[in-house]
């Protein structure tokens, strides 16, 4: 393998250091910065995902601190294995050619680079995804050494499941392809699947015990996620905006070359092993999102099935008659397009210096810029108002991923009220309901009335807060002024990049915290 594509693997190498240098220079997005407070908070499961993320954030900021670098550190490793995953698996079905090409298409899609230097759910997720299917084929093509092949493949199943509940959904694949192929179809009787089936559930106690503990929340939060509690009709818009996104996180190109493999694959189901092994396994999640996206998607939430129908996308490619100048033609443009899009995405304040004003709500990395800036403003802000409000403060939020975002930054000698670390720097409006994992942190809730001792008293009570928001608000929330003897705007701050705004932050002083009245 190594001698064959000696080139590719060395790519890849460097690759993996260049996408560590990046990611040690990009600002945390909001989305890190809560996944690195569970990390802070260990538990065996979270409000709505398994508790993999918090795990190797928490691995690696305990190594290499917390900074980017030390957060992301495993984002550049985990890109390089699925790399390899990919080469192995479509090698073992297909060829070494259609392997190589297989995993370059994937190294220059740019929703993949974006998941290789940013550490969220699904650089994880498609790790074990691809991990699963490997070993899923060498149990189905290794009878000597079958069942711990049906183990492994279990066991990565449930490790992507712990991080993103997703990969779950290669049940339906495996059912699929026992059931559509006939060579395999007499596994239902054997104790290969069923030994996967054990091996996955063992993974999942975590989750089903802290479940069993709260309520089973998060089975209410990915029925509200995916709005299937809404009545009304699919929208016709939301579902044209969610094939924008795909065309553009995967490249045009790309996006229709497996587009249209995946439903030639459909079309020849059951005429090849390994082509009905990938359509069974890119099918299912492709168009379960596609039929969701008529009331919500993201475009990140294809990104396994797409793994698969990738593979098969290089291998169709590879079997048309089409002259070999013609088949360059389309290689060069569509990985070329693939690759400028990533390039510009990772950096779009080059076109910024340009002349281009390109909006940061464009810009496909906008999510991770001006956080520090905003962080360092409110501290600033802090650090003026707390000696006319007492000497301290507390700070409340309008989005968690804003407090996220602020408890990371800012510093722990801030002039804010923190009984101690267990309690977030910045919290999210109380409330009754569970709206996030900010509900099972310490907060600052209590009841009106309430003395020291007495159920619902809390030490926040009597004092000052600075509400922050980056919506362009002109007042605080009905409801979080009910709680407060009274409010008033405090600061209005503005971070710009190029002429242009990047985060809009406005701040309120709210007064004297009384608590509400149930």
């Amino acid at each position: 393998m190594w001698k064959t594509h000696r080139w590719l693997f060395i790519s890849l190498i460097i690759l993996t250091i260049c996408r560590w240098v990046m990611a040690g220079t990009i600002e945390l997005s909001e989305d890190e910065a809560y996944y690195h407070l569970w990390s802070e908070h260990p538990a065996l499961s979270y409000y709505s995902k398994g508790p993999g993320v918090s795990v190797v954030m928490g691995i690696s900021s305990t190594i290499f601190g917390d900074s980017a670098f030390g957060i992301r550190f495993f984002s550049p490793l985990l890109a390089l294995g699925t790399s390899l995953l990919i080469y192995r698996l479509a090698r073992s079905i297909f060829d070494s050619n259609t392997a190589a090409w297989s995993t370059v298409m994937l190294n220059v899609l740019p929703i993949f680079n974006a998941g290789a230097i940013l550490l969220t759910i699904d650089p994880l997720s498609i790790f074990f995804w691809m991990a699963a299917m490997l070993s899923l084929w060498r149990a189905l093509h290794r009878a000597q050494t079958s069942i711990a092949w049906w183990a492994v493949t279990g066991l990565m199943i449930g490790c992507g499941f712990l991080c993103k509940y997703t990969n779950a959904l290669q049940f339906i694949s495996i059912i699929l392809l026992l059931a559509l192929v006939r060579r395999w179809r007499p596994l239902f009787r054997k104790p290969g699947p069923y030994v996967l089936l054990a091996s996955f559930l063992v993974c999942t106690i975590p989750v089903i015990i802290w479940n069993a503990q709260n309520q089973w929340i998060t089975v209410t939060h990915l029925i509200q996620r995916g709005k299937l509690d809404e009545g009304g009709g699919a929208e016709f818009g939301n579902f044209a905006s969610f094939i924008g996104l795909q065309c553009g996180v995967y490249s045009p190109i790309i996006f229709l070359g497996v587009i249209a493999a995946l439903i030639l694959g459909i079309k020849r189901l059951r005429l090849d092993y390994g082509e009905t092994f990938l359509t069974v396994f890119a099918a299912p999640v492709i168009l379960m999102y596609f039929a969701l996206a008529f009331k919500e998607g993201e475009p990140n939430w294809t990104a396994p099935g797409m793994l698969a129908a990738g593979i098969l996308a290089i291998h169709y490619f590879h079997l048309q008659s089409w002259t070999n100048l013609t088949k360059s033609w389309i290689r060069g443009v569509g990985l070329g397009l693939a690759i400028a899009s990533t390039l510009i995405g990772i950096n779009m304040d080059l076109i910024r210096k340009m002349g281009a004003p390109v909006p940061y709500s464009m810009d496909p990395l906008g999510r991770v810029k001006g956080w520090e800036e905003v962080a360092h403003a409110v501290e600033q802000v802090t650090k003026n108002a707390a000696p006319q409000l007492g000497g301290e403060v507390f700070l409340i939020t309008d989005r968690y991923q804003l407090s996220a975002i602020l408890t990371h930054h800012i510093p722990d000698d801030a002039p804010i009220i923190r009984p101690d670390k267990s309690y977030p720097k910045a919290f999210i409006p109380e409330s009754s309901t569970i709206r996030n994992q900010f509900s099972f942190w310490p907060r600052y809730d209590a009841i009106a009335g309430a003395r020291e001792g007495e159920p619902g008293y809390s030490p926040f009570l009597g004092k000052n807060a600075i509400f922050i928001s980056n919506e362009p608000r002109t007042s605080v929330p009905s409801e979080l002024r009910k709680s407060f003897a009274h409010t008033q705007p405090l600061s209005a701050v503005e971070i710009r990049r190029f002429g242009l705004t990047v985060r809009d932050v406005r701040m309120f002083i709210c007064y004297d915290y009384r608590g509400l009245n149930f």
